[in-house]
């Protein structure tokens, strides 16, 4: 697989802020957000610690706003690259007026120069698999180096099935949004399958958890089973 390019991340940039498709996807629940959200709640009830959150490509940080709205935020620091979801996620972020900030910038670069150990929850849903295989590894090592013992790593994202080929997986999930994708418009049904074949690069579950396990993780909750999209809970022991 290749690098993920400068390009490529413009592209990655260019679709999240058509943000009518994004909200459409969202309200018709393709991608599994109102559950996410509920199973964030009820991960952050009994987690039961004041949360200390960085979430990596954060979007309008409406996930988090959601998921966690009923949770003592101490912190939360969200990332994005993209300058028109910074200012969405700071009208969501007044919930923790005070205690939220944001910055636009790659969230590879902004992650590598935290503090290390400074957090309890790293969040990443549906950011990494925009990057090259090494470049997730890279990834992972730094989100183990910046949480506290103890802490949690939740992971969602875009996953193949174990022994399916990036090409089937785009085949898969793009003929779905074609089909059954209808809350889109016909452009943005377009433009979304043009994302998902030129920028997304998923890797199987089981490569998934044995990376995050190698990097000395140990996965203790699941957040999300579906036929495109997983997550799980990792802790920092």
């Amino acid at each position: 697989m290749p690098d993920i390019s400068e390009v490529a991340f413009a592209r990655v940039k260019e679709v999240f802020e058509q943000w009518a498709m994004y909200d459409a996807v969202v309200q018709h629940d393709y991608m599994r957000h109102t559950e996410l959200a509920a199973a964030l709640a009820d991960w952050a009830t009994e987690f039961a610690q004041p949360l200390e959150i960085v979430d990596l490509g954060c979007g309008d940080a409406g996930l988090a706003t959601n998921g966690f709205r009923a949770a003592h935020v101490k912190h939360y620091l969200g990332v994005d690259l993209s300058e028109s979801s910074v200012e969405r996620a700071r009208g969501h972020l007044s919930i923790w007026s005070g205690r939220a900030e944001i910055i636009c910038g790659n969230l590879a670069e902004t992650l590598a120069g935290l503090t290390g150990e400074s957090v309890n929850t790293v969040l990443a849903s549906y950011s990494l698999h925009h990057f090259s295989t090494s470049d997730k590894i890279k990834l992972v090592s730094e989100v183990w180096r910046l949480l506290k013992p103890g802490g949690a790593f939740l992971w969602i994202d875009a996953v193949r099935d174990n022994g399916e080929s990036r090409d089937d997986y785009i085949s898969r999930l793009t003929h779905t949004m074609e089909k059954d994708w209808v809350g889109l418009t016909v452009e943005q049904r377009r433009r979304g399958v043009e994302h998902v074949r030129t920028s997304d690069y998923p890797e199987t579950s089981a490569w998934m958890r044995d990376e995050v396990a190698a990097a000395g993780f140990n996965r203790s909750a699941t957040l999300l089973k579906d036929e495109f999209f997983d997550g799980w809970v990792f802790t920092k022991p």
